[in-house]
C-alpha cells in the first residue's frame, strides 16, 4: 500500500514537472517570436535597414562579450532545446493522459460512447502543434539554411531580397498564413495555460490572463503577416 502511494506521488510530481517544463519552454518560444516579429517589421524601412539588422544579429549582438556569432548560436541552442523539450513534454503528458483514462473512452451506454473526450481546444492544439513543427522545418530550410530557393536566388548577404523572393509567391504566403494562424491559436491558449501552471493565475485573474494571451496571439499574427502581405501586394519590393 505504501509502495503504491509512493509510486502515485512520484507520478504526480513527474506530471507537474512536465507541465512546468512545457510552460517555461513555451513562454521562452513566445519571447523569441515577439522579438522575431519586431525584427521582421524592419522590412518596411528598406533593404539597408533590414540587412543591417540581420548582420547585427549575426555579428554585433553581445559582441565583444561573446565572439561574433556567439550570442546567435547560444540563442539558437536555447531555442532548439526549448522546442524539443516542449514537444517532448507535450507527448509525455498526452501519453500519461491516455493511460490515466484507460478504457473509459471505449465505454458505451445505450449505444453512445461515454467518458472523457478530448475537447476541441485540446485537439486543435495537438494538430496545430504539428503544423507549427512542419512550418519551422520549412522556414529554416528556406531562410536559414537557404536550401529552398523559392522565387529567386537567395544569398546570405541579402536577406531582404530573400524575403521578397519568397513572399512574392502566393502559395508561400498562404502556407505562412496557415502557420501563423496556428501559432496565434496555439499561443492564445498556451500562454494562459502556462500562467496557470506556474501559479501566476487564479479564478479572479483568469479573464485578465486570457485576454493577455489572446492579445499576444493577435499581435504575433498581425506582426508576422504584415511584411509578407505587403510584399505580396507590391507595397514592399
Amino acid at each position: 500500500m505504501a509502495n503504491s502511494n509512493s509510486v502515485d506521488i512520484r507520478g504526480r510530481k513527474t506530471t507537474v514537472a512536465l507541465k512546468v517544463l512545457m510552460a517555461v519552454t513555451g513562454l521562452f518560444f513566445v519571447f523569441y517570436l515577439l522579438m522575431h516579429a519586431f525584427g521582421n517589421l524592419k522590412m518596411f524601412q528598406g533593404p539597408e535597414a533590414y540587412n543591417y539588422y540581420a548582420e547585427w544579429l549575426k555579428g554585433g549582438l553581445l559582441y565583444p562579450i561573446l565572439p561574433k556569432m556567439g550570442a546567435l548560436w547560444v540563442f539558437r541552442f536555447l531555442l532548439a532545446f526549448s522546442i524539443v523539450a516542449h514537444i517532448y513534454s507535450a507527448i509525455k503528458l498526452w501519453h500519461r493522459g491516455n493511460v490515466a483514462r484507460g478504457n473509459e473512452k471505449y465505454k458505451v451506454n445505450n449505444g453512445k460512447k461515454v467518458g472523457t473526450k478530448y475537447t476541441y481546444t485540446a485537439r486543435t492544439m495537438r494538430y496545430g502543434g504539428l503544423i507549427i513543427a512542419l512550418f519551422i522545418v520549412f522556414h529554416l530550410l528556406q531562410y536559414t539554411v537557404l536550401a529552398l530557393q523559392l522565387g529567386g536566388e537567395y544569398t546570405v548577404a541579402d536577406p531582404y531580397s530573400n524575403m521578397i523572393y519568397g513572399f512574392s509567391l502566393w502559395w508561400v504566403w498562404a502556407f505562412y498564413l496557415v502557420a501563423m494562424a496556428s501559432i496565434a491559436f496555439h499561443i492564445g491558449h498556451g500562454v494562459w495555460s502556462a500562467l496557470v501552471t506556474l501559479g501566476l493565475s487564479n479564478r479572479r485573474r483568469q479573464p485578465v490572463y486570457k485576454a493577455i494571451a489572446v492579445t499576444v496571439g493577435v499581435v504575433l499574427f498581425v506582426g508576422f503577416m504584415l511584411p509578407p502581405t505587403a510584399i505580396l501586394v507590391g507595397f514592399i519590393g
